[in-house]
């Protein structure tokens, strides 16, 4: 991952005043932006109205995370996990202020990398930086995990609305107390690609996004299938989950290499060993539950508790 590293330490090198976990991705110009269009029932033109927002009680997500699921965001939010997810968040925000960035796809190279428990995380996280309206979509239509760490009901979504089972007004669920939306995949779809390419899907997102301050696809991974790279143009930013000690240099070159460099806004390490050291010496050894390092040796490594982002 060479060519991650290098760019960590060059981003740190010409920024000393940015985070040294995070840093951002070139900037652009803000974009024009896209007409809303018909989608199920909104009128040509017409942006979402607020009022879509008020969910029933039905469509009200109450999650309740297990340690397996690693929500540190949820379950755990004094943690140095999710402290990292604040981090991340916090520069996001930052490159908001200085070009359009409101659709942001995360993905990974091959899969097992942790792209849906990052994408959760960080919407959690989204959702309480100052209360911004939040929209996390389960844009992987083949293998559909977002929803398995958010409830274990099965939802609708937007398998059923391909099919024309279900409107998009009635597609939306909230999390409980938090302004955080989420639209589900549904049951899924075998062969998604030709309805992520079409233009009612990208008329359906512009339709959908236009309420939120941030809309989070959590998609495919890159490799073997194209339904990342379709929904790459559809979107501002794209984010890439990487797992340390797990990613091949090979396999995340070739799945970098297959994304707009304007549009790739950086890495997201997961369990990455590199934050260790600064977070221990900082809090004098402890960690955020006042355990020492020896006795949180004890317990076990949790996926999303080290996270950190460079430009790649």
């Amino acid at each position: 991952m060479s060519r991650v590293y290098e760019a960590l330490q060059k981003s740190q090198g010409e920024s000393p005043s940015a985070s040294p976990l995070v840093s951002g991705g070139p900037e652009a110009a803000p974009g024009e932006a896209t007409a809303v269009a018909v989608a199920a029932g909104v009128s040509v033109g017409t942006p979402m109205d607020a009022t879509w927002l008020k969910v029933p009680a039905d469509r009200v997500l109450h999650p309740t995370p297990t340690p397996e699921q690693r929500l540190v965001a949820l379950a755990e939010p004094n943690s140095q996990g999710a402290e990292m997810f604040r981090v991340l968040a916090t520069r996001l925000a930052h490159m908001q202020n200085k070009r359009r960035l409101q659709k942001l796809l995360i993905t990974s190279s091959v899969g097992d990398e942790g792209k849906s428990v990052v994408a959760v995380n960080l919407a959690l996280t989204l959702a309480r930086r100052h209360n911004a309206r939040t929209l996390l979509i389960e844009a992987d239509l083949r293998r559909p995990s977002a929803s398995h760490l958010l409830t274990n009901s099965s939802l609708r979504g937007i398998a059923e609305w391909d099919a024309g089972k279900l409107s998009l007004e009635d597609s939306l669920y909230q999390v409980n107390d938090l302004p955080l939306w989420f639209l589900s995949a549904g049951h899924g779809m075998e062969e998604p690609l030709p309805l992520l390419e079409s233009d009612r899907f990208a008329k359906m997102l512009d339709t959908i996004s236009s309420t939120f301050d941030w809309v989070l696809l959590d998609a495919t991974p890159m490799l073997p299938m194209a339904d990342a790279t379709s929904l790459s143009r559809l979107c501002d930013g794209v984010l890439v989950v990487v797992r340390e000690g797990f990613t091949r240099r090979k396999v995340l070159d070739k799945a970098l290499e297959s994304i707009e460099k304007s549009k790739l806004l950086g890495v997201v390490f997961n369990q990455a060993s590199m934050l260790n050291l600064g977070y221990d010496r900082y809090y004098g050894g402890n960690n955020s539950s006042g355990k020492s390092k020896k006795d949180a040796k004890k317990q076990p490594d949790k996926e999303t508790d080290k996270v950190t982002a460079a430009t790649a």
